[in-house]
Formats: structure tokens, C-alpha cells, sequence
């Protein structure tokens, strides 16, 4: 069965309480939780800040990602289920939505 990856892009968090951003939090483990019970759950987690995107412009290294850039990836879920149109069904119903967020949906490709 096909797999297909959730990436979580922008989303506005900044102007939530501490006890707001712990139900933002609940919402997300329970929507893990549905697919989980739907059997379309594979991995999901979210992504800290502090990495780095590394390519070679001019012999040099350039590092990122940079957190003020809309590019940035929050988060991911993984699900396996029967077709791209299936995985955006499922998509709409991610919370990350809920909070101006962006989910792409990308089928992974086994090698």
C-alpha cells in the first residue's frame, strides 16, 4: 500500500498562552491518536528549530532553515493508505489547519 508523507509548513502560534498551546498540543497527539486507530499511522513527530539546510553556492556552505522563512517545516506525519486522493481526504482533517498552517502531501517513493 502506497505511503504518503504530511509536511506541516507555517502556522501561527505566537499569540497563544502557555495553557492554550497545551490544548493546540492535545489536539494534534488525538488526531495521531484517530490515525492511529485508523491504521494509516506509520510515524509522525515535530520538528525542532535548530536544524540546518546545507548546499554549495560559489564554493561556499550556506546553512539554514530560517525560521522567518514560510518554507519551514514544523512537523511531519507519515500514513500508509490506498491512493494520493485518500491521503488528501485525510489531510483536511490535520489541526495544523486550524492554525493557518500548510499541509503538503508527498507520496514516498520506495528505492
Amino acid at each position: 500500500m502506497p505511503k504518503f508523507v504530511f509536511l506541516l509548513k507555517e502556522g501561527s502560534f505566537d499569540e497563544y498562552s502557555p495553557e492554550q498551546m497545551q490544548k493546540i498540543v492535545e489536539k494534534y497527539v488525538g488526531w495521531s491518536k484517530k490515525l492511529r486507530e485508523d491504521g494509516t499511522y506509520l510515524a509522525g513527530e515535530e520538528l525542532s528549530g535548530n536544524g540546518r539546510t546545507v548546499t554549495i553556492k560559489n564554493g561556499k556552505v550556506i546553512d539554514g532553515p530560517f525560521a522567518e522563512t514560510k518554507e519551514s517545516v514544523g512537523g511531519f506525519w507519515m500514513i500508509e493508505t490506498d491512493n494520493l486522493d485518500k491521503a488528501v481526504e485525510i489531510s483536511r482533517s490535520c489541526p495544523h489547519l486550524d492554525f493557518n498552517g500548510v499541509v503538503e502531501v508527498r507520496e514516498v517513493i520506495p528505492h
